[in-house]
């Protein structure tokens, strides 16, 4: 009886540190960040789907992704299923291109839609 009630005790006093609170400093934030430019495909075997982002798009193109299209068709051909979004300045544009469109050709139409401003390196998903 005796060995219980320390072991009660410690317990008891155990469960009342973990269980209270932890203050914290408050470091949340409320700054809305930019998503970085970004390039990205998944190769088929007759064609090739992209997801491209482009931030501050409007500074670019009058409507979303309007002459990267243009640059894209001059660099890669056919582009179907063609698809852009902006979200505060930043276009989404999503697309397919026939396979023989590289890595390379889109990088370039990317950094030609932007004047030479940018540089969108694009990368294959695996």
């Amino acid at each position: 009886m005796h060995f219980s009630t320390p072991l009660t005790l410690l317990l008891t006093a155990l469960a009342a540190v973990t269980a209270s609170p932890i203050a914290t400093a408050d470091n949340t934030s409320n700054d809305l960040v930019r998503r970085s430019n970004s390039c990205t495909n998944t190769f088929y075997v007759l064609a090739a789907k992209w997801d491209v982002y482009l931030d501050n798009d409007a500074a670019y193109n009058k409507q979303c992704g309007g002459g990267c299209l243009d640059n894209i068709r001059g660099r890669c051909g056919v582009v179907t299923d063609w698809g852009c979004e902006r979200n505060g300045g930043t276009a989404h544009m999503h697309f397919s291109t026939v396979s023989g469109c590289t890595n390379y050709d889109m990088t370039q139409a990317l950094k030609a839609c932007t004047r030479g401003e940018q540089t969108i390196n694009c990368s294959t998903n695996k």
